[in-house]
């Protein structure tokens, strides 16, 4: 299903406008049993130029360090394998401005941009902006998009919403970014989110069920069993213990020193 970000407005008509630059990201990938080294490109708008970041609550809670815990001792004491998922291009998921109006009561935002002049022949190619006029026209935002301070909030109130309507999932009064389910007074299912990674355990079906209705919302999503990094911390299961261990070597060693 296609989900636009963006429609054309007139310039004469917009308020708030904001330009934007390209951020490239290097990154090393496993594919085919081979390593490729990948560019990402995002367009980015400038968000600290946005005349309402300040009025905006951008509060997009994290879990703490104990649900974590929780989450990799249930894994080990039930026997469970614990997987890592990553939701790609999180912020441009969000609900849109409207939507979050809707459920806070908050003017709807008014966010305007232009793209640089090279970028505009590769606009064009989009459908729907075929005739898209720089001159007197900019793109309007109707979610939140990268680089603006309310994207992270957009994004956790979609990703809530679907964990409690969908996943039949339940968040915890003490951590609500630590959110499980039960069946029959049984845990099933145990996950923390930070922002758009997600740490699970659980029962193999009831995991797969949780995955597969993200999925449908998010699109693909990249799992990762067995080992795995999750907010700075490498994760290794053992295979036939299921105990798990902890460390933090390879993000040390990545660490660059400030003289």
């Amino acid at each position: 299903q296609r989900q636009m970000c963006i429609r054309d407005r007139k310039r004469k008509d917009a308020r708030n406008i904001i330009d934007t630059r390209w951020v490239l990201k290097w990154k090393w990938i496993e594919e085919g049993g081979k390593r490729l080294k990948i560019i990402r490109a995002r367009l980015t708008v400038r968000g600290f130029k946005d005349q309402g970041k300040d009025e905006v609550d951008r509060y997009a809670g994290t879990s703490s360090r104990s649900s974590q815990k929780v989450v990799v001792s249930e894994a080990v004491c039930r026997g469970w394998d614990i997987l890592s998922a990553d939701i790609s291009k999180a912020f441009l998921q969000g609900v849109t401005y409207e939507e979050l109006s809707q459920l806070t009561g908050e003017e709807i935002r008014e966010i305007n941009f232009y793209l640089p002049a090279a970028d505009i022949p590769l606009l064009q190619t989009v459908p729907g902006f075929e005739d898209f006029d720089p001159q007197t026209e900019v793109l309007h935002c109707d979610k939140p998009g990268t680089g603006l301070a309310d994207a992270p909030r957009a994004f956790q109130v979609k990703l809530s919403r679907t964990l409690v309507s969908k996943c039949r999932m339940q968040q915890s009064t003490v951590d609500a970014e630590l959110c499980f389910r039960h069946e029959n007074g049984r845990l099933v299912v145990l996950m923390t989110i930070h922002v758009d990674d997600l740490k699970i355990t659980g029962e193999l079906a009831c995991v797969a069920e949780v995955i597969r209705e993200l999925e449908t919302v998010f699109g693909a999503m990249t799992t990762k069993r067995g080992e795995f990094t999750n907010c700075g911390v490498k994760h290794v299961q053992n295979a036939v213990t299921e105990e798990i261990t902890l460390d933090q070597v390879d993000f040390l060693a990545t660490l660059r020193p400030i003289d």
